[in-house]
């Protein structure tokens, strides 16, 4: 990894230490060229932090891990009570995660999607809709260095599966409150 300088009067806020590389995002069936993509982590008072805290909890609030195949099934929690144990939850496993972002190159507040893992273990990795398909999260899990094959995530969504069909996850959420 190497640090470039991205200073300019809009984005002030983004240190030459948050910018971790710049990628590029291959051809795919959205997109027929390579588009650039700017890969930085978030800092301590930056406005993404909040947007990682909120599509996630969303995320998992609208694709519950729970089975709900069976006759026999307590429901989930309410709705607002889900969210705000998972924001909660996810404050203390974000202190001790790694968190990419993946921006414009043009504007770096501009975050198109992220990646938080954990060493070897994926928490979560989301990109907004209106990029989806475009190679960005594939871009992005690369960029987290977890190794191909099996791959250990505390958080299980119908998203991650149909985003990437051919990887084999392995869910334990116990992970997710180690060290918490």
């Amino acid at each position: 990894m190497h640090t470039i300088q991205l200073m300019t009067e809009k984005s002030s806020m983004i240190t030459t230490d948050s910018v971790v590389d710049r990628g590029i995002v291959y051809p795919s069936h959205r997109n027929e060229e390579q588009i650039g993509i700017l890969l930085r982590k978030p800092e301590p008072d930056d406005r993404a932090i909040r947007f990682v805290l909120d599509s996630w909890c969303k995320t998992v609030a609208a694709e519950p891990p729970w089975d709900f195949s069976s006759t026999r099934h307590t429901p989930p929690p309410p709705h607002p009570l889900l969210i705000y144990e998972h924001d909660t939850l996810l404050k203390k496993i974000i202190r001790n995660s790694s968190i990419t972002l993946a921006c414009d190159p043009d504007d770096p507040d501009t975050v198109w999607g992220y990646v938080c893992c954990d060493g070897e273990l994926l928490h979560f990795i989301y990109v907004k809709s209106a990029f989806r398909g475009f190679g960005i999260g594939g871009c992005l899990l690369r960029s987290a260095g977890i190794p191909k094959g099996k791959m250990m995530i505390s958080h299980k969504t119908e998203s991650l599966f149909t985003a990437f069909p051919n990887i084999r996850f392995f869910y334990n959420p116990y992970r997710m409150i180690y060290g918490t």
